[in-house]
C-alpha cells in the first residue's frame, strides 16, 4: 500500500512570500487612507511605483520551482548559466521589497496622520513616565550625560536606523542562509505594519515637540557641525504622529535577535550601535521611555510569531501517494 512520503529538505516554494503578502495589504490600506484624507503626493505614487515595479521584477527574475534550502542563494550565481543568475539577482530584489514598503508606507503616514486629526496621547505617555521613573528620561540624560561628543554619537547610531536591517536581510540572503532571511524579514514585516497602525491608532508627537518648555535648551553641541545632522532628523520626521511605540526600538531589537541567533560574530560588533540607538531615542528627546517598552515587547512578539508562520508557509511538502509509489518502483 502506497503511503505519503516527506521528501526530506524539499519545502514549498510558495508563489509569495508572507511578508510580501503583509505588506500588500498594509499598503492597500494606506493608499485608502490617503485617498480618505487627501493626503496623496506624486512623491508617494513615485515610491510605489518604484516599489511595485521592484516586486514585479524580483518576481518575474527569481521565479522558478525551487525548494528554499536547496543550497546558497549565493550558488545560483557561481553555477553559472543566464537562468540560474536571473533567479540569484530576482532573488535579491526581493528582499529590498519589505524595507522599500516600511519607506514607502512611512512617508505616506507623515502625511496622512496630521489629516487624521486625533488627539494627542503625548499627555498619557508624560504621566506614565513621570509615575514609573520620576521624572522626564531625556531631560534626565540631557543633563547627566549630555556632551557634544555623545550627541554626535548618538546622532549617528540614530541615523543607522533602517540602513543596518536593510543591509543585514541582503547580507543573509546573499550568503545562502534564505530560511534565517525569512525569519527575520518577516519579523522586522510584523514590526513594521503593527508599529505603523500604532502612529495612526495611538498618535503623538514626541517630547521635542511637544515638551517645548521642558526641553527649551539645544542639545549639546547643537551650535556646530552636528546641529546640521539633527535638524536633518527633525526635518526627515516633519509632522508625522509617529510616537508609540518606538520603531526604532522595535526593529532594533528584532535585528539584535536574529544577529544573536544566526550572525553571532556580527552581533558583537553592532552591540554598540544597537545600543547607542535604543538610547538615543530618549537622548535625542524624540520618544518617551514607555514608547522603547512598547518597541521591545512588541519586537519580542514579532519573533515570535514569525518563526511560527515561516515554518507553516514553508512546511515540507508531502507526496501524493501515487507519486510516492511511481518514484518508488524499481
Amino acid at each position: 500500500m502506497a503511503v505519503a512520503r516527506d521528501r526530506g529538505d524539499s519545502r514549498r516554494d510558495p508563489l509569495l512570500w508572507p511578508e510580501e503578502c503583509l505588506f500588500a495589504v498594509a499598503l492597500t490600506l494606506v493608499a485608502a487612507l490617503a485617498l480618505v484624507t487627501g493626503a496623496v503626493s506624486w512623491a508617494m505614487i513615485a515610491a510605489s511605483t518604484v516599489l511595485v515595479g521592484a516586486l514585479i521584477a524580483g518576481f518575474a527574475l527569481s521565479r522558478r520551482r525551487r525548494a528554499a534550502a536547496s543550497g546558497p542563494a549565493v550558488l545560483d550565481a557561481r553555477v553559472g548559466g543566464p537562468a540560474r543568475v536571473a533567479r540569484f539577482v530576482g532573488g535579491v530584489a526581493r528582499t529590498a521589497v519589505p524595507f522599500l514598503s516600511c519607506l514607502v508606507i512611512y512617508s505616506s503616514l507623515r502625511d496622512i496622520t496630521p489629516e487624521l486629526d486625533f488627539p494627542l496621547v503625548d499627555p498619557a505617555l508624560i504621566e506614565f513616565d513621570r509615575a514609573v521613573f520620576g521624572g522626564d528620561v531625556s531631560r534626565w540624560l540631557n543633563d547627566t550625560l549630555g556632551s557634544p561628543a555623545l550627541t554626535l554619537f548618538m546622532a549617528i547610531c540614530y541615523l543607522s536606523y533602517g540602513l543596518s536591517q536593510g543591509a543585514y536581510a541582503i547580507f543573509s540572503y546573499v550568503r545562502g542562509h534564505v530560511r534565517e532571511y525569512h525569519d527575520f524579514a518577516l519579523a522586522i514585516s510584523i514590526t513594521a505594519v503593527v508599529g505603523y497602525s500604532g502612529y495612526v491608532l495611538v498618535p503623538g508627537v514626541g517630547p521635542h515637540i511637544y515638551q517645548t518648555d521642558v526641553y527649551a535648551d539645544p542639545l549639546p553641541g547643537h551650535e556646530g557641525s552636528i546641529g546640521g545632522a539633527l535638524d536633518a532628523i527633525t526635518a526627515v520626521q516633519g509632522p508625522a504622529r509617529d510616537l508609540f511605540p518606538s520603531l526604532h526600538t522595535a526593529m532594533t531589537v528584532v535585528l539584535m535577535v536574529y544577529l544573536w541567533r544566526d550572525a553571532r560574530r556580527l552581533f558583537w560588533w553592532y552591540l554598540p550601535i544597537g545600543l547607542g540607538l535604543l538610547l538615543s531615542t530618549l537622548y535625542l528627546r524624540k520618544h518617551y521611555a514607555v514608547d522603547l517598552l512598547a518597541g521591545t515587547v512588541l519586537a519580542v512578539l514579532a519573533v515570535l510569531v514569525a518563526g511560527r508562520v515561516n515554518r507553516w508557509w514553508y512546511r515540507p511538502r508531502i507526496d501524493p501517494p501515487a507519486e510516492a509509489a511511481r518514484s518508488s518502483a524499481p
